[in-house]
C-alpha cells in the first residue's frame, strides 16, 4: 500500500507514487511535528497563541490534546480507517475549557503506482465551551508551485510579522499561483469569498490536489489576529521547524451543542 497511516496521531503519514513521497515527514519524529496530513482544531488564536504578539514564537504552543492527540481506532477497513478523538481544550488566554468529540473517517479511493487518492470526512461536535473549527493541514516539501482556485479579484491576508510579497503571486484563469521556497517564515490566508476550494501543489515527479468544501459567507473563525473569515491558509517554514510548507483549510465553526461536517478529497498523481 502506498498510503501510510499513523492512527495514534490521527493522520495520513505518507502517500507515495512511483517511489516519490508526497508529504514532508520529520526525519526524527517527536512530539507534534510528525508531518503528513493531520487535523488540528481552531481558531489558532484561542488554543495556540498567548497574547497579541505574532513575532514571538515562544508565545505559540501546540497543545498535546490537539497534536499528537489521543486518537482511538474505531474501525480498520480494507479501504481505510475510522478514528475518534475526545479532548478538552483550554483557551491560552483565559484558561476556559472546551470539550469536543472529533471523528475522522479516511477512505482510500485509489492506491496504485501512479495515483493515490483518498477522501477525509471530519465530524466535529462541540459538547461545551466555545466555538471550534476543524483545521486540516498537509505538510509538503518546499520547492513546489502552489495553485489556489479563486473567484473574482484575488486577495490575501498576512498572519505573521513577515509579510508575503504580493509580487510573488501570478493570477490568471481563476487561479492564483505562488512558488513556496521557504526563504522567510510566512503565513497568509484566503477568505471564503475568494477561494473556490482547489489547492494544487506541483513538484518534480508529482502533483497533489486538494478539493475542499467552501461555504461563502460561512462562520469561519480563523484569520489574522482579531480577524475571521479564512477558509484556506498557507504556511512557509524557513527551517525553524524543519523546513516545509503547509496547505491548510478550515471548516465553518461549531458552537457548543452543534456538529459540523468537513470533507476533503486528496489526489496525488505521478507526472
Amino acid at each position: 500500500m502506498t498510503i501510510t497511516f499513523a492512527c495514534g496521531s490521527g493522520r495520513i503519514l505518507q502517500a507515495s507514487v512511483r517511489g516519490r513521497d508526497a508529504f514532508w515527514v520529520a526525519t526524527q519524529p517527536a512530539g507534534w511535528n510528525l508531518g503528513g496530513d493531520r487535523l488540528w482544531l481552531g481558531p489558532e488564536r484561542d488554543w495556540f497563541w498567548a497574547g497579541a504578539a505574532r513575532d514571538d514564537l515562544t508565545k505559540h504552543l501546540v497543545p498535546a490534546e490537539i497534536d499528537p492527540g489521543n486518537w482511538d481506532v474505531v474501525h480498520e477497513r480494507p479501504d481505510g480507517v475510522d478514528l475518534v478523538l475526545t479532548a478538552t481544550l483550554r483557551d491560552r488566554n483565559t484558561g476556559a475549557p472546551t470539550s469536543v468529540i472529533v471523528e475522522r473517517h479516511i477512505t482510500v479511493r485509489a492506491d496504485t503506482r501512479y495515483v493515490a487518492e483518498y477522501e477525509t470526512e471530519t465530524v466535529l461536535h462541540v459538547q461545551s465551551g466555545q466555538a471550534v473549527d476543524a483545521w486540516s493541514i498537509v505538510q509538503v516539501p518546499l520547492g513546489g508551485r502552489l495553485e489556489i482556485g479563486v473567484t473574482g479579484e484575488f486577495s490575501f491576508r498576512d498572519h505573521l510579522s513577515s509579510p508575503v510579497d504580493p509580487s510573488r503571486f501570478a493570477v490568471a484563469d481563476s487561479v492564483a499561483t505562488i512558488d513556496l521556497a521557504g526563504q522567510h517564515m510566512t503565513k497568509f490566508g484566503v477568505t471564503s469569498s475568494v477561494a473556490t476550494g482547489l489547492l494544487r501543489y506541483t513538484r518534480p515527479g508529482l502533483v497533489i490536489e486538494r478539493h475542499i468544501d467552501v461555504h461563502p459567507g460561512g462562520d469561519y473563525r480563523d484569520g489574522p489576529y482579531q480577524q475571521t473569515g479564512d477558509v484556506i491558509q498557507v504556511f512557509e517554514d524557513d527551517g525553524h521547524y524543519g523546513g516545509y510548507a503547509e496547505l491548510e483549510h478550515h471548516s465553518i465553526a461549531a458552537q457548543p451543542g452543534q456538529t459540523v461536517l468537513d470533507r476533503c478529497r486528496t489526489v496525488i498523481r505521478a507526472t
